[in-house]
């Protein structure tokens, strides 16, 4: 028994040592359907990649934002809240706290896009549950226009702890804001665009009133009824939308994925085409691979040896491939951060110019990519492989 086990390793070792000498003696052959079939692998394996990633980013997000989010419509856009509305919510039942926020947009013109400007209640502090921790500097001190940046951000713009920065503002005399601080957040998104600072300082730079919000945030009691109390919240105070945490989630996951597949599915004529450049070019026998099978053929191999040695020709060359594929498509997506594909998939790339991606990575999902472009590329290399197993040697020599 031991023999036998000894004998079929030696043998399959004898194959793949003639695969992969055969691959050598036909280099170009070998290059360009590895080539065309990494490429295939890295466009699809990147598509992948960076929907993960933004979904995983997203959901990170999304547990990090308050269970609704309550805002004002006027004309069909948002627009700022009376902070006495939030004395209506609070009557309701179900509802643990509603908290008036006062944040929003500055386009900065060094980095080409939106910084979000957050103002942080007086005797509160700057980095609430979920926000992030600090790892340089200190908290806020009412009063003293400071700030707090994300790293990200802070790196970006060249800053150290006590530089001052002046902000664009609707009011001349909003005064600069003194970096005392950098923070981390498990959330990237709000390390390359966040700064939180005294919300007088807030409202001094976004052109927000006193009696005004940006928004509500309300935290639910039991948030498997969030649904409810947001009808409760439509009727309480009319022209004003509610935005669920949960079904945000549900959003996100649905617009990734719709953009993927949107992407994939044009992307389908090409993978097409190359299964049948592959399949012309595998079933193409030259005269030197006929020659070669005859004197295998000659010299005692058997039809089977002959059809397992050209299988694992095209085995070899797949998985190389798939392998050198998804290599390409990380780097790509992670270190590189998907130039020319992330815009297509992510939407808001203007207003976070330099967010990195974090790898999500799914590898069941990597193990199915890789066996349905790899199962086919092998498949169509069956008809070929049969034809050369069994030609005639006699035949082949004469051609």
């Amino acid at each position: 028994m031991t023999l036998r086990v000894s004998s079929e390793v030696l043998r399959l070792r004898s194959l793949a040592a003639y695969a992969m000498g055969g691959l050598g003696r036909r280099r170009a052959k070998t290059f360009a359907l590895g080539g065309a079939l990494a490429l295939a692998v890295a466009l699809v394996g990147a598509v992948l990649f960076l929907t993960d990633a933004l979904r995983a980013e997203s959901e990170r997000g999304r547990s990090a934002m308050p269970d609704l989010t309550v805002e004002r419509l006027v004309a069909g856009r948002p627009s700022t809240i009376s902070r006495a509305d939030a004395d209506k919510i609070r009557d309701l039942s179900s509802v643990r706290a509603v908290t008036p926020r006062a944040w929003g947009y500055l386009f900065l013109a060094a980095i080409q896009g939106n910084l979000t400007v957050i103002g942080v209640p007086p005797g509160a502090p700057a980095l609430g549950a979920g926000e992030g921790s600090l790892v340089a500097g200190r908290d806020l001190v009412p009063g003293a226009h400071e700030m707090i940046a994300g790293r990200g951000l802070a790196s970006l713009l060249g800053l150290d702890i006590g530089d001052e920065l002046g902000l664009p503002s609707v009011h001349a005399d909003a005064p600069p804001l003194k970096l005392v601080g950098t923070f981390a957040s498990r959330v990237d998104l709000f390390t390359s665009d966040v700064v939180f600072c005294d919300e007088s300082d807030a409202r001094s730079l976004l052109g927000l009133g006193s009696a005004e919000a940006t928004d509500l945030a309300v935290s639910v009691i039991n948030p498997n009824e969030s649904h409810v109390l947001a009808n409760k919240i439509a009727l309480a105070l009319p022209g004003s939308r509610i935005i669920e945490k949960d079904v945000l989630g549900r959003i996100y996951a649905l617009t990734y994925g719709r953009r993927a597949g949107v992407f994939l599915a044009a992307a389908i004529p090409a993978l097409l085409a190359l299964l049948v450049l592959g399949w012309d070019r595998v079933s193409a026998l030259g005269p030197e691979e006929k020659r070669e099978v005859a004197v295998l053929k000659a010299v005692g191999w058997s039809t089977a040896d002959v059809l397992s040695a050209k299988l694992l020709e095209s085995v070899i060359v797949a998985f190389v491939a798939s392998a050198l594929g998804l290599a390409i498509a990380y780097a790509w997506v992670f270190p590189l951060g998907a130039p020319g594909l992330r815009p297509t998939l992510a939407g808001w790339s203007v207003l976070y110019p330099n967010a990195p991606l974090t790898p999500a990575i799914d590898f069941a999902q990597l193990l199915s990519l890789a066996l349905g472009i790899v199962a086919p590329f092998v498949g169509l290399s069956i008809v070929p492989a049969w034809r050369a197993a069994t030609t005639d040697p006699m035949q082949a020599m004469r051609g």
